[in-house]
């Protein structure tokens, strides 16, 4: 129940860590919701905007018409003769000017509008000339005209726009219904005299149709100035629209909202007026509800998508986490030959791995803590085998010595001498360590008493580190080796067997070097012993020794014991060349 509670407290910390990327996602989705919002609403603002351009410079174009008209009447030579010149004589030349070169000139430039919208009128100063209804009229008529009268007395002003709501100029009989712009140019002669006025006259229902938006839009285009609302293409509450107008008007910008609508203006600067364009947010509104909706919906589905991805994955997890935990109690209450079978190639498979071989290495000590403790018994009664009145043997060795001195053979007496000592060496007592000094020590009596038989001269020579010489090392480590080196150096054909033994410190080892110029070893042969020596160490490798080869028994057997005490990373390493040299090498931590 605990190992439950454990692990549900494990998997509720899992995806709450799990859970922060997801609020951060559920965060970035909030702000991308509000970043397209606002993408949703430029975009809609900027297609509206557009539109609103392009009806403007229609319009525009409209205006501009006029002034174009204008400009083809009072440019025409033709005119200015015909209405500078006071025509007293005959009166059938001036009518046949006047159809002939005169009216053509209106009709062209009325005709190159290609619409009925707009009309030409002269107003002459030169009363002399007859008007002429449609196009002809006298401007003294017409001087009560209070607008008119004070542009004709601003001699800077050249031209004058009358608005729909202003007095029209003109005959009542020439008047319509419909409501009308007036542009006014003065004209002028060469001479730049005043000789009256064209006036242009622009249907306002020609500058936008109030059939561009359909009857049941929201939206409208309207022409406003100065809180007045003139053509629209819908109904609307003038006074609730002036006020709206004029609070955003004066401010910067070509737009501004006022819920629920968007406002687009643009000044139409040659008549004073301001081309408005209203249009419903209820689009916009629309396509931001669904934006909001499609996030939404998005943050919901990760959450449970979160939630079901976690589910599934911790459960899978914390499966095979039971499961190495159960092998685990086995393995602790013994049974260590169980082992987790999970080779999977990710964490919960690396520590089942790790606990694996951890399990193998523990296996392992074991046996080397059983082989070192079956060892230390067999080498205890050994000692106790050996010690069977010891002394009765040294006590012969020395009655021996004693008649050889007596009979002055010092030579043989010596070795004799060397013998006991290495005896009492052999069965001293019970302890498995000595110096590296009392081992070399050991070498040179060995040395001298094997040079009696020898039918060469054996040469010892010693290289040891003052601060080696009293450094522990385990019992006849040194000897064996050397007795290979006499027993197989006999056979090289030299006259001189040199063996050196070398001792010094490598780093973090003490490094120990037995050298002969005997018969040596082929390179397949050195490959085998070191492969032997580096091979894993068992109880038989240590006890088994007659079924190995005569040379490396005793190779093999200080081996096994350098590995016993001071681990697998110490064995013995051989080099060598057939017939040059062998040189055994032993390693030691340096501790």
């Amino acid at each position: 129940m605990t190992l439950w509670k454990k692990r549900n407290s494990i998997m509720v910390k899992m995806i709450v860590l799990y859970s922060i990327p997801f609020i951060l996602l559920s965060v970035l989705l909030v702000w991308n919701s509000h970043r397209t919002t606002q993408n949703i609403r430029d975009s809609f603002i900027t297609n509206m905007s557009h539109a609103f351009d392009q009806s403007y410079r229609e319009v525009e174009g409209r205006i501009r018409m006029a002034s174009d008209l204008t400009s083809m009447v009072s440019r025409n030579n033709k005119m200015l003769e015909f209405i500078s010149d006071p025509y007293l004589g005959d009166q059938s030349e001036f009518l046949k000017q006047y159809l002939d070169a005169v009216i053509p000139i209106i009709k062209y430039a009325t005709a190159f509008s290609e619409s009925d919208d707009y009309s030409i009128r002269i107003y002459m100063n030169n009363d002399y000339i007859p008007e002429s209804w449609p196009y002809f009229f006298h401007l003294s008529s017409y001087s009560s005209h209070h607008k008119l009268h004070a542009f004709l007395e601003a001699e800077s002003e050249t031209s004058m726009w009358l608005l729909p709501g202003d007095d029209e100029l003109g005959p009542r009989s020439l008047q319509t219904d419909r409501s009308k712009y007036t542009l006014l140019t003065k004209l002028y002669s060469p001479a730049r005299q005043m000789l009256g006025l064209v006036v242009v006259t622009m249907a306002e229902d020609s500058l936008f149709s109030i059939e561009d938006e359909p009857a049941a839009s929201h939206n409208a285009q309207f022409i406003y100035s100065a809180g007045n609302i003139g053509l629209s293409t819908a109904e609307l509450d003038e006074e609730e629209e002036s006020g709206i107008l004029q609070e955003h008007l004066g401010n910067d910008g070509a737009y501004f909202i006022q819920e629920p609508y968007l406002y687009l203006h643009k000044g139409l600067d040659a008549i004073g007026q301001s081309l408005v364009y209203k249009v419903s947010l209820e689009q916009l509104n629309q396509s931001v509800r669904k934006n909001v909706l499609n996030q939404v919906l998005m943050i919901v589905f990760s959450i449970l998508l979160l939630i079901i991805i976690c589910y599934f994955m911790f459960k899978m997890i914390f499966l095979r986490l039971n499961k190495i935990v159960s092998i685990m109690r086995q393995v602790m209450t013994g049974s260590s030959y169980m082992r987790i079978p999970d080779t999977r190639p990710d964490e919960l498979g690396q520590l089942a791995h790790d606990f694996n071989d951890l399990i193998e290495r523990n296996n392992d000590l074991i046996h080397r803590i059983v082989m070192k403790e079956r060892l230390r018994k067999e080498a205890q009664i050994k000692a106790l085998q050996y010690q069977i009145n010891p002394h009765f043997i040294y006590n012969t060795l020395d009655i021996f010595r004693m008649q050889l001195i007596k009979e002055k053979i010092f030579d043989t007496a010596d070795r004799l001498a060397d013998f006991g000592k290495i005896l009492r060496y052999n069965l001293s007592d019970n302890t498995l360590h000595t110096t590296l000094n009392e081992e070399i020590s050991l070498v040179r009596k060995y040395v001298h008493l094997q040079s009696m038989s020898s039918s060469k001269e054996i040469r010892l020579e010693v290289e040891v580190q003052d601060s080696l010489k009293m450094f522990p090392v385990i019992k006849f480590l040194l000897q064996p080796i050397v007795e290979n080196s006499l027993k197989y150096g006999q056979a090289a054909e030299r006259e001189v067997l040199r063996i050196e033994v070398q001792a010094y410190v490598e780093k973090q080892d003490v490094v120990i070097c037995i050298t002969d110029n005997g018969r040596g070893m082929d390179a397949e042969r050195i490959a085998a012993l070191n492969e032997q020596f580096r091979a894993p160490l068992h109880y038989e490798d240590a006890t088994d020794e007659p079924q190995r080869p005569s040379r490396s028994i005793g190779l093999h057997n200080i081996n096994s014991r350098l590995r016993l005490y001071y681990g697998d990373d110490y064995p013995i390493t051989v080099e060598g060349k057939d017939y040059a040299y062998t040189k055994v090498q032993i390693r030691i931590p340096y501790e």
